[in-house]
């Protein structure tokens, strides 16, 4: 019995017929506004040590708690995306995210401000892999792109919140203001989401079939359906794929070990050496990091010398940044910010790349999930670490040390990336 054409659409074709460059706008704008959201709070930290009564070590419980949380959540929401409608994951965590962010508008307690930054963080895990599976099936044929829309939505989110936090509390109400105008944000891009996707158009089933070289477009003949019983070898993980997933995971913690604490305790650290005390000014100090990466993300770069050169660049802009309260210099916090952030872009950008290309499109959100599951632990224990430390031996040298550390492992990463971008010399007659 010959199967009517509606049954026989191509996945290809069911995925790209509903205003994909709408939906890819509208995707990276919700994972941008997720984040946005849960870091509003970096410029605001010394205003919520005196309002919350904490330190050092309660400012990293309350940074660390939206991270642990994350964790979790990628744990929890692995298989989200490959599995569950991707409108209907996006618009639960608008709606959980929305209601979080209020949270902190209203928080009296550090307990209260921590569990609302853990549900923000439970919100964007489910949205992360999401996000990233919508991307590869809407922009067909380019896993690269998809990629690098989802490293820049993801730190372009990150890098703005600092930022808009520090802005927005200067409209009066610092501490209510920042939280409840992105609260409103969220809320409103729901049923934007809802009038304009179709539920349909984003089933898990509509990804695209995998090409075997990634860097090859697909091609948008359908392939013939595999038997119920057959295992697919293509989703089967190889050595070069596990490999690539290892090192994107592994660049990405310490990209983040460097993230959280700009996000985190460099408000602290480097407030005393800006000229003026504005919450703007220290927010834009503390995302410069962020922002130098996410405008690398902007550039469609290639080739294998992005890791060889991005980790020994962000090992000086580390070393610059720990030694700037030491020495009083702004200077080497611009500086150091800067150089650290193109360096972690370029090495990031392309071992997370390479990581997506390496799997299929069915398992893409679980991929996204695991390497993220790394890389935010990144943020939660070196900034809890350095939060004790701070407390031991005071903030300057507990940020130094830090530095160190964190510059010694990304020249250790740098070694492998310097091996395989050598050519390989074919053996003599």
């Amino acid at each position: 019995m010959s199967a009517t054409p509606a049954l026989i659409t191509p996945p290809l074709a069911t995925a790209t017929a509903f205003r994909p460059r709408i939906r890819v706008a509208l995707t990276a704008l919700t994972l941008a506004s997720l984040l946005v959201a849960a870091n509003l709070s970096t410029p605001l930290y010394p205003l919520l040590e005196v309002r919350l009564g904490i330190g050092a070590l309660g400012v990293s419980l309350a940074f660390s708690s939206y991270v642990i949380s994350m964790l979790v959540g990628l744990i929890v929401f692995r298989r989200c995306a490959d599995r569950l409608n991707r409108r209907t994951v996006l618009v639960a965590a608008l709606a959980v995210g929305s209601g979080a962010t209020l949270g902190l508008a209203l928080a009296p307690t550090l307990g209260w401000f921590c569990t609302a930054r853990a549900v923000q963080g439970l919100a964007i895990a489910a949205a992360t892999g999401t996000a990233s599976s919508a991307f590869r099936v809407l922009l067909v044929g380019r896993p690269g792109t998809a990629g690098r829309l989802t490293l820049l939505a993801s730190s372009g989110g990150v890098a703005l919140g600092p930022v808009l936090g520090g802005a927005l509390s200067g409209l009066g109400a610092p501490l209510r203001t920042p939280f409840l105008a992105l609260a409103l944000v969220l809320a409103a891009l729901a049923p934007v989401i809802l009038a304009i996707v179709p539920h349909g158009a984003c089933r898990p089933e509509d990804a695209e079939p995998l090409s075997a070289d990634p860097h090859r477009p697909v091609s948008a003949t359908p392939a013939a359906p595999p038997a119920a019983e057959a295992p697919i070898a293509a989703e089967a993980p190889t050595a070069a794929s596990r490999g690539a997933v290892r090192r994107a995971a592994g660049i990405g913690f310490l990209s983040f070990a460097l993230f959280g604490f700009c996000l985190s305790l460099a408000p602290s650290a480097f407030a005393a050496l800006l000229p003026v005390g504005s919450r703007a000014a220290v927010g834009l100090l503390a995302a410069l990091t962020l922002l130098a990466s996410a405008c690398v993300q902007l550039l469609p770069l290639r080739g294998g010398w992005r890791e060889p050169l991005g980790l020994p660049l962000l090992a000086a802009g580390v070393l610059m940044l720990g030694l700037a309260p030491l020495t009083g210099r702004a200077e080497l916090v611009v500086a150091g910010g800067i150089v650290a952030g193109v360096g972690q872009g370029f090495a990031f950008q392309s071992a997370f790349g390479r990581a997506v290309a390496a799997v299929p499109v069915s398992r893409n959100g679980a991929t996204v999930s695991a390497v993220y599951t790394i890389t935010y632990l990144g943020s939660a224990l070196p900034v809890l670490a350095l939060g004790f430390a701070a407390g031991a031996v005071g903030l300057p040298l507990a940020v130094l040390g830090f530095a160190v550390l964190l510059a010694a492992a990304a020249l250790c990463a740098a070694l492998p990336a310097r091996r395989r971008g050598r050519p390989v010399r074919s053996p003599r007659a």
